[in-house]
């Protein structure tokens, strides 16, 4: 396997992941006492989870397309990249941006999820911009 195939992949996997998991508490946590402090939650940071949620899922389309032809490969690998810087620092700024609530007490394991779709995050970037290395070069 090629280092283009193997970003390809990698880029498309990490930024399904990021979304998965940004998505996690409103599948395990329940309660109509949750409810605001969930959606002050996501609303937190520049641009919210949402914001999150929509350049992973564009990073993934962008490195799925640039095979297709449709395109200049460059200029959508370059947008990958930028995508993919979008997607990692508005998850930083919304996890630096989250106040605690009483949601965190009942449920401790929270206190990683914004960590934890940073991380996932850090891949989506990196993968474009090897990707975009290995198609250039």
């Amino acid at each position: 396997m090629d280092l283009r195939d193997a970003s390809r992949r990698v880029g498309i996997a990490a930024a399904v992941a990021t979304v998965v998991v940004l998505g996690a508490p409103y599948a395990v946590i329940t309660g109509p006492e949750y409810a605001s402090q969930l959606a002050d939650y996501y609303a937190s940071g520049a641009v919210g989870a949402a914001g999150i949620a929509l350049f992973a899922l564009l990073s993934a389309v962008v490195v799925a397309s640039v095979e297709r032809g449709n395109l200049e490969p460059g200029t959508l690998a370059g947008a990958a990249v930028v995508l993919g810087g979008a997607t990692t620092l508005s998850a930083a700024s919304w996890a630096l941006a989250i106040e605690p609530t009483p949601v965190f007490r009942d449920n401790l394991w929270l206190v990683w999820h914004a960590r934890a779709v940073v991380a996932l995050s850090v891949p989506v970037p990196l993968s474009a911009a090897a990707y975009a290395r290995a198609l250039l070069s």
